[in-house]
């Protein structure tokens, strides 16, 4: 059965290339939206297993959007990762357990590490 990801960055063009690199290499079905305004419902109409989350967005910041969905009795189950170029392991370790999310990726990474941290949270 394949896993649900919400991917969410205001970058489409990197929406679409991690989707596909995803759906290609792994059992997910990955759904994407630019807009943090969308999240909420997106999230409470699909049930994703995981939502990565950009944390600059030029609407609404991650932190904030990771905080609106740990708030809400529909989303505040579902587990969440920020994908970000912004974030070292330093700042990883300070921001755990303050932002509502349980993972931290970097962008800068290789779609390999990606691919396998994911799975290692989903399968």
């Amino acid at each position: 059965m394949k896993k649900k990801i919400l991917l969410v960055d205001d970058e489409k063009n990197f929406c679409t290339l991690l989707k596909m690199n995803l759906e290609k290499r792994g059992p997910f079905e990955v759904l994407t939206t630019s807009n943090p305004q969308e999240v909420l419902k997106l999230a409470k109409a699909n049930k994703p297993d995981l939502i990565l989350l950009d944390i600059l967005m030029p609407e609404m910041d991650g932190m904030t959007l990771a905080a609106a969905l740990k708030g809400d009795e529909d989303t505040k189950q579902i587990m969440i990762a920020f994908l970000t170029a912004l974030v070292n392991e330093e700042d990883v370790r300070d921001m755990k357990g303050k932002t509502g999310a349980n993972y931290f990726f970097s962008k800068l990474g290789t779609t390999e590490e990606l691919m396998k941290a994911i799975s290692g949270i989903l399968l």
